[in-house]
């Protein structure tokens, strides 16, 4: 039963850990050498637990279990060790409580071992899916959205309480005092607990002040954009009124041409008329009115930038998206584009395409730009070392997150490429 346990302990952290890291194994050769690696490794810890038994293996656990399992993720995760390194000491913090509520249950039934194997069966899969479900969508944002360094802070709480139960019984329920153990079990559970509840309640402001000045940045930015097409809109009425009142003007000067059989300044005459016209009617870009005004507003700015702008979009004006979200993306991903393309010198080399189409049920969303120089990445996030920049990208994946979608950001040949599917 022993084993049973600790293999199920294994599973579930492994699985979590895997969930809560965002891992993604893209290359096959990844796979191989990570299977040479988990063969090795368990190779030599069966080994080791025929020939030594099973009390010298929990001994050892943490170096032949906890150290090759935290190499394997941070070898297939994107985050830095020091976040893989918190998430496997939470996850040996989880998985050592489960026993540890285990055996003051059984204490209430003469210590016995089947009641601490049996709670902890229980405790395995209510607690995979209330972290799964209501934890990792804050503490991923969180993991993305946050200095490595402040890190390491927050791995003393989970390091010191496993340090502390490890210390009691090396893994092992046979050198457990039940009596010794209730005296200080409750008091480290309400202790990690608190630690956690402060730990997660600080990601959850954090998250919100985040949501919030982007939303503020959001809103000043559509004020913006509405007061420039108001303004267009003006100027537009205003040329209006003028072609109706010179509308006969231009109608007697080409009848005049036409009665002089000159067709090659009549019809000239007509195109400038209509490019007159053009350009006094507002564009518009897609059927939302929302994410239209943010639309006209960058794409005007990119316009001024010298920039050639390309549109593809169909996007109708009712969406399974929030205006708001889809704001934050566009928003976002234009700003750094127009950004981006100003830096190119060559005023030619610098373009915007913006496609957005539904497929299969999904809004597919691709801003690319051109830029000039190189793109630094960290965890798959293009990073700037300019004050209040690199924030764009982390509103893009906050939304795609929400939504359960899907991002990327490339940069390649001097084309960066922003990809959402939500």
């Amino acid at each position: 039963m022993d084993y049973l346990r600790s293999f199920f302990s294994f599973i579930f952290a492994v699985s979590v850990m895997y969930l809560l890291l965002d891992c993604e194994i893209k290359y096959k050769k990844n796979w191989y050498f990570l299977g040479i690696f988990a063969s090795v490794v368990i190779g030599i810890d069966v080994f080791l637990l025929i020939h030594y038994g099973y009390t010298f293996f929990m001994k050892g656990y943490p170096l032949l279990v906890h150290l090759p399992v935290f190499f394997a993720f941070v070898f297939i995760s994107s985050f830095k060790a020091i976040k893989v390194f918190f998430v496997l000491c939470t996850l040996i913090a989880i998985s050592t409580s489960f026993s540890l509520v285990g055996l003051i249950a059984s204490y209430f039934f003469d210590s016995s071992r089947t009641v601490v194997n049996i709670v902890s069966y229980i405790l395995y899969i209510p607690i995979w899916l209330i972290i799964i479900k209501h934890i990792r969508p804050t503490f991923l944002y969180m993991m993305r959205n946050t200095d490595s360094k402040s890190w390491a802070g927050f791995c003393f709480i989970p390091l010191s309480y496993s340090i502390i139960l490890y210390s009691y019984s090396r893994y092992n329920l046979d050198e457990v005092e039940i009596e010794r153990v209730l005296m200080f079990a409750v008091l480290f559970f309400v202790l990690a607990f608190s630690a956690y509840y402060m730990i997660f309640r600080f990601f959850w402001l954090t998250r919100e002040q985040l949501t919030l000045q982007s939303e503020q940045y959001l809103l000043m930015n559509q004020v913006a954009a509405a007061q420039l097409q108001f303004e267009a809109l003006e100027e537009s009425q205003e040329k209006i009124i003028l072609y109706r009142h010179d509308m006969r003007h231009h109608l007697n000067l080409i009848n005049s041409y036409l009665e002089d059989n000159n067709k090659d300044a009549a019809q000239k005459y007509i195109t400038e008329v209509e490019e007159s016209i053009e350009n006094a009617t507002i564009e518009k870009y897609c059927s939302n009115y929302t994410v239209n005004l943010i639309l006209y507003f960058h794409i005007m700015h990119a316009k001024k930038e010298e920039i050639k702008v390309e549109t593809h979009i169909i996007l109708p004006e009712k969406n399974a998206v929030s205006d708001m979200a889809l704001c934050i993306i566009f928003g976002n991903a234009l700003e750094n584009a127009i950004n981006a393309c100003k830096g190119v010198l060559n005023t030619n080399d610098r373009f915007i395409k913006i496609v957005c189409k539904n497929k299969n049920n999904k809004l597919f969303i691709q801003i690319t730009n051109s830029y000039e120089g190189s793109v630094a990445f960290a965890e798959e996030l293009p990073i700037s070392t300019k004050e209040n920049h690199g924030l764009g990208t982390r509103s893009i994946a906050a939304v795609a997150q929400k939504y359960g979608g899907m991002y990327s950001f490339t940069a390649e040949n001097g084309v960066f490429t922003t990809s959402i599917i939500l």
